[in-house]
């Protein structure tokens, strides 16, 4: 005869294991919390430092800025001075004067009977250089027209003046060249590398 034994009214319980178990979890949570503790220290300590160092960088800044001299207006310089600076400027205007515009210009002014020899650039004397935007000072051109004909070469002279770049024309020498029956025209202008309004 078998005997059959209720397993459910004598329930088995291992407390032991259930207990080790618990604890292992919540050794993990302790740890992971320990440890973002730790980064969150970390980053406190970090976040201190940068603080220190842009307060520190700040007042650095400020020490600077007193040491920067007042910006000085013209007339607080001396004659010396001013020469100085305005030959440093025309300094500057010669050295990035714009060729290749100043050859365009002229050359879409040209006609077909029409040539330009001679080019020679000075600074015009009476023009202030700005020295924080060079290379838009007018300048003072000395040209060597040389055309078929006299209209040829009034042609060239009514359409330079027509582009608004070129003013102030000043005829200087009228001849005809040797041998042919070409008229040479030399005249000084006053050329602007910004466009300006049409006028005489």
């Amino acid at each position: 005869m078998r005997m059959w034994l209720n397993l459910a009214s004598e329930p088995f319980h291992n407390r032991r294991a259930w207990i080790a178990g618990f604890g292992f979890l919540i050794g993990i949570c302790l740890g992971v919390s320990v440890m973002l503790a730790a980064r969150a220290q970390s980053f406190v300590r970090q976040a201190t430092a940068l603080s220190e160092r842009v307060r520190q960088q700040e007042g650095e800044i400020r020490r600077l800025r007193q040491q920067i001299p007042p910006p000085v207006a013209p007339e607080q310089l001396s004659p010396l001075e001013r020469e100085a600076l305005r030959t440093a400027a025309q300094l500057i205007e010669r050295r990035i004067f714009p060729w290749s515009r100043l050859l365009q210009d002229i050359e879409r002014s040209l006609v077909a009977d029409a040539r330009v020899t001679t080019i020679r650039v000075a600074p015009e004397e009476s023009a202030a250089v700005d020295v924080l935007n060079p290379g838009r000072a007018p300048v003072r051109l000395s040209l060597t027209l040389i055309g078929r004909r006299l209209e040829d070469v009034l042609q060239v002279m009514e359409r330079l003046r027509a582009s608004g770049r070129f003013r102030d024309f000043r005829p200087r020498k009228q001849s005809l060249l040797e041998g042919t029956e070409e008229v040479e025209y030399e005249l000084e202008v006053t050329y602007f590398p910004e466009p300006r309004g049409s006028g005489a």
